[in-house]
């Protein structure tokens, strides 16, 4: 897979609620979720803010339409 030059934290969804649990303390940190196409980020989003975090934004259509620098990742 692709993932965006400088990003902080690369989650699988397969243990999505373990790799959130350890952001308990940066809830207030406006955050962007994104994935391959935009589904599954689309639906971390929704568990994020019903699990408190303040702002979370989805990167519409995902990586694949996503037009800055991009390396290989995990």
């Amino acid at each position: 897979g692709r993932r965006i030059k400088g990003t902080d934290y690369l989650v699988q969804t397969t243990s999505f609620y373990q790799s959130i649990e350890v952001l308990d303390d940066k809830k207030d940190i406006p955050v962007v979720v994104y994935c391959h196409s935009g589904s599954r980020s689309a639906y971390c989003q929704r568990i994020m803010l019903s699990n408190g975090f303040k702002s979370v934004s989805n990167l519409d259509y995902g990586i694949i339409s996503y037009q800055g620098e991009t390396i290989a990742g995990e």
